[in-house]
């Protein structure tokens, strides 16, 4: 597990906030800048209370926060309102931090050549796992979990995975640099399949 001396915040990212009052009331919101140790800009959350009650918390609150398959869970809470619809609320001081990812990822960044619902498209692999990836497309396109794909890309180690068979895991959009993240888990053929677990377990023998 990596050790994070800080939240990696990535502008655009979304976080989810509960209010420490209530377990009900939660909203979800976005990052909007950073000015570090200060404080934090995010879209104004609007708290469900009900059905019909909605609200806008501002005491103490837990934010929780995924980057790069890690859980970050931080308190903090409204510090003011900035412009329209951004409020600041207080940097953290401290910070829980959880791997989700049970496979261990290495990153990376390799030019890959795609194949979606017989459209060809260019993407950047972000990292790899024994059993998946992560692939960034350089715009906004409509994806959903389930739908299969094709990528070939050439590994660090020079070798090519040519026509890897991978079904859509999870989709991301990024609409302020217009850009589109998508989790892919392999699926076949096992000899493409074979060269990046043997590049993955290699690199991990080294990873401190």
């Amino acid at each position: 597990m990596i050790v994070y001396k800080k939240i990696p915040f990535q502008l655009g990212a979304e976080v989810l906030l509960r209010s420490c009052s209530s377990r009900s009331p939660r909203a979800k919101s976005k990052i909007i800048g950073v000015l570090e140790k200060e404080f934090i800009m995010i879209e104004k959350p609007v708290f469900t209370i009900s059905d019909n009650i909605t609200a806008i918390v501002e005491d103490d609150m837990v934010i929780a926060y995924v980057n790069d398959g890690y859980l970050f869970t931080f308190k903090s809470r409204f510090n003011r309102e900035l412009i329209n619809n951004i409020i600041c609320i207080d940097y953290p001081l401290t910070f829980e931090v959880e791997q989700l990812r049970d496979a261990p990822r290495v990153k990376v960044n390799l030019e890959a050549a795609l194949n979606i619902s017989d459209v060809k498209l260019p993407g950047i692999v972000k990292d790899i796992s024994e059993n998946g990836c992560s692939v960034q497309l350089p715009r906004i396109i409509s994806l959903f979990k389930g739908l299969e794909l094709t990528l070939t890309c050439t590994l660090p180690n020079d070798q090519l995975v040519k026509d890897l068979q991978c079904k859509i895991s999870s989709v991301k959009y990024n609409q302020i640099h217009k850009k589109t993240d998508i989790g892919a888990t392999f699926l076949k053929p096992p000899e493409e399949i074979a060269k990046i677990q043997a590049l993955v377990k290699f690199c991990m023998r080294f990873k401190v």
